[in-house]
């Protein structure tokens, strides 16, 4: 009897703590790593001649870091802001021009994410989000001194994105990102300039962690 009691006890307090950290009031605070890597292959066509010169294999590596609070201004509703920071490198083989190109850059976001979980301990969370970041764009010469060359980029990017969620233990969050689909808008300055306008649809092809304290209830 006394067994019975502890366990329904037991699983009442667990409920309960789980249900604290999505329910009203409570507030998150915690940091995101993003990881991606990429990779290319194109040959320059001659147009004199038409004839292709040697193919040329780019890899493109980007990583970024980013601090990120939010506030559930309902049960399993919350709003938040994140500010970061990324930086990218691509690289090619047998290239004449700019072997090496770098960028860095800032971000900000807000957004809106909507929790649907099992046992309210695991599962996805989903809702619109607004970005803006401004990157520099910098090429260096084959021989890989500083290049002249360089542009700036304003990017500013909406849409709706998908996590996946788990809560593992009292006042931890554990999040990874799924996927999303975007508008993007960017306006370029420098070497290249002009504005271009895309829309996305992106599914696990990063990788996107986050790390969150739960306070607050």
């Amino acid at each position: 009897m006394y067994k019975k009691l502890l366990l329904a006890f037991v699983s009442i307090v667990a409920i309960q703590t789980a249900k604290a950290q999505t329910e009203k009031g409570s507030q998150m605070l915690g940091v995101s790593f993003g990881f991606s890597t990429s990779s290319s292959d194109y040959k320059s066509l001659n147009t004199n001649d038409n004839t292709y010169g040697v193919n040329s294999h780019g890899k493109q590596t980007y990583y970024s870091f980013a601090p990120n609070y939010s506030y559930f201004i309902a049960d399993k509703l919350d709003i938040g802001v994140s500010v970061g920071y990324g930086q990218s490198k691509q690289e090619y083989t047998n290239s004449s021009n700019w072997p090496l190109q770098k960028s860095h850059g800032f971000n900000s976001s807000i957004y809106l994410r909507k929790y649907f979980l099992y046992d309210n301990k695991i599962g996805i969370r989903t809702g619109p989000y607004l970005t803006y970041a401004n990157s520099k764009q910098s090429y260096l010469n084959s021989d890989f001194t500083p290049g002249y060359y360089s542009s700036e980029n304003d990017i500013y990017n909406g849409g709706i994105g998908l996590d996946f969620v788990y809560f593992p233990i009292k006042r931890l969050g554990l999040s990874a990102g799924m996927g999303n689909i975007s508008y993007t808008h960017q306006i370029t300055d420098g070497y290249s300039k002009g504005t271009s306008n895309s829309f996305g649809l992106n599914f696990a092809n990063s990788l996107n962690l986050s790390v969150n304290y739960v306070f607050g209830k």
